[in-house]
């Protein structure tokens, strides 16, 4: 499959989210109401408990979450992977929403769901991390974060649809013309021998600065899209 084949598989999963929250409470979930994601609504007193939301997929009950916790998804902190903890960490979020295709993020929402696998790749030190940022302007804004991973045991590679390269020393460049290079915007981990820190992110520009995709944990599928690339460009 292609990239944009791995976004539309996942746009076919089914998610239910519920939204439980006073009538005028504002909810940041617009991004992920797509063709097979509903948003329901339900309303809780002013008075009520705090706000939150409860995601149901084909298996039934995902998990649940406060509606400040989705806050994060809007404005998330840009932390380097070294600078995370576990009071800093949302990933209880992230793996909540996980295979659920969001509709429109900004690059620094880009940038937030990066930060979360860079973390994870940083954490384990070894393995190996795909990452593709279109053209060299946004890995050049990202290059203190890569020099810092490449002194790791981490095999880096970075795909790039345009010829020059930042030369960051511990980094394998792939310059690829095809064009789903030069419109997704993906990193990729395949956790190294902790398979459960596997994880990936897939998103194509669908107009300047809006992505549309996804992020998952799932081991196998991270596999299938690691095999893509690898076939494909290596």
């Amino acid at each position: 499959m292609t990239l944009d084949q791995f976004i539309a598989d996942v746009a076919d999963r089914r998610k239910q989210i519920i939204v439980y929250a006073p009538e005028d409470a504002t909810v940041p979930l617009q991004q992920f109401e797509t063709r097979n994601v509903s948003i329901e609504r339900r309303t809780l007193p002013d008075d009520g408990p705090p706000g939150f939301v409860v995601i149901r997929d084909d298996e039934g009950f995902s998990g649940a979450l406060g509606i400040d916790e989705l806050g994060h998804l809007l404005t998330p902190p840009i932390r380097r992977p070294w600078e995370n903890d576990a009071e800093t960490s949302y990933r209880p979020l992230f793996e909540i929403l996980d295979n659920a295709v969001f509709a429109s993020f900004d690059r620094r929402q880009m940038v937030g769901v990066s930060r979360e696998i860079e973390e994870r790749a940083w954490r384990t030190g070894h393995g190996t991390l795909r990452c593709g940022f279109q053209s060299t302007e946004p890995l050049e804004k990202q290059r203190s974060v890569y020099r810092r991973l490449a002194e790791t045991e981490l095999d880096i590679h970075v795909y790039l649809a345009d010829n020059t390269e930042p030369q960051i020393d511990g980094v394998t460049y792939h310059v690829e013309s095809a064009a789903e290079i030069g419109r997704t915007w993906f990193v990729v981990f395949d956790g190294s021998t902790y398979t459960e820190a596997a994880c990936g992110l897939v998103a194509e520009e669908i107009e300047d600065g809006a992505f549309r995709g996804f992020w998952t944990y799932d081991e196998p599928f991270v596999d299938e899209i690691l095999s893509h690339l690898t076939s494909t460009y290596d």
